[in-house]
């Protein structure tokens, strides 16, 4: 062709030959409390959603306040009335009327009665026990459960943990404090390796591998199923070239190059791979045109036509 072969080319430039190890993991609260029933009777009130906000200490799910397991009212009615005796005992001892013993064993009496009033309200205004986003509720008004039932989960939004199952030939490879990706719909946040188990679990023959990532997303949920990148190699200023680009003949490797308006064909070495790009460590620098598209129609000291664009 008098124009010349058309091809498309790239430019050279130093980059970070990095690789991973690919799985898919539940994303999961860094902390996450599950709350089970401490009495068996029926819900009266859930008081959240799951998504919602919500603080430590906040009244999640509610119990009947005459609830026989709980004796809050009775509970309720025995604080009452001694704390109304406390503080009447409380004054007449700062003035001096009683002695030290008469006081203290009303306070004793108070501090007991106080400690069932706040054991009785933990059964029936079901709080919780953390601060963060309420990531699933597991019963509904009205229904009947039992002691030891699930309620609810709050997830605290400081971060997001990863447990992933690592097969055995791979294990030695990752290494604690590792950087590790986690992506889900476009959503990329980034961690490090916080625990690797030291012994295989004998169910599913693979290393159990936790990584954390610091941070909260309010678009990336708890619970969804990511794709988890652990890197385990990561080589800077090198020069990287796909495998497509790379052409092999007789066991040596060769790439062309556009140079001037000529197809130029050169020896390459490579170093490390991940099967898909491969790092060049000698034959190339930086500036180097590489040709990426019409490879297959060239010869050496070809006529070339650079095509712009896609």
């Amino acid at each position: 062709e008098e124009l010349g072969i058309p091809v498309r080319v790239s430019q050279i430039e130093s980059d970070t030959f990095v690789q991973q190890l690919i799985y898919n993991a539940s994303l999961q609260g860094m902390q996450e409390s599950t709350v089970q029933a401490m009495l068996g009777d029926v819900v009266t009130g859930i008081k959240a959603k799951v998504g919602d906000r919500v603080e430590k200490g906040d009244v999640i799910v509610t119990f009947p306040v005459n609830s026989p397991s709980a004796q809050y009212e009775q509970a309720r009615t025995a604080f009452n009335s001694i704390n109304t005796t406390h503080d009447r005992m409380q004054r007449l001892h700062e003035q001096g009327a009683i002695s030290v013993q008469d006081y203290e064993n009303v306070r004793t009496q108070w501090e007991v009665a106080k400690a069932n009033l706040e054991s009785s309200e933990q059964m029936v205004f079901v709080k919780a026990p953390i601060g963060g986003v309420i990531t699933d509720i597991m019963v509904n008004v009205s229904e009947k459960v039992f002691p030891g039932t699930d309620l609810f989960t709050v997830s605290s939004t400081n971060g997001y943990k990863a447990t992933i199952m690592v097969p055995e030939n791979e294990i030695s490879r990752i290494k604690k404090g590792g950087t590790v990706k986690a992506t889900w719909n476009d959503i990329v946040i980034t961690g490090r390796i916080s625990e690797i188990a030291m012994a295989l679990d004998p169910f599913s023959k693979a290393f159990r591998v936790e990584a954390q990532f610091p941070g909260y997303r309010p678009a990336l949920g708890f619970g969804v199923t990511a794709e988890i990148g652990i890197q385990t190699l990561s080589k800077p200023n090198v020069f990287i070239v796909d495998r497509n680009n790379l052409v092999r003949e007789n066991g040596d490797d060769f790439v062309w190059l556009a140079r001037e308006d000529k197809a130029t064909k050169v020896p390459v070495t490579t170093g490390v791979t991940d099967q898909l790009r491969y790092e060049i460590s000698e034959g190339l620098q930086a500036g180097d045109m590489l040709i990426i598209e019409g490879i297959k129609s060239l010869s050496e000291g070809a006529k070339i036509r650079i095509i712009e664009g896609n």
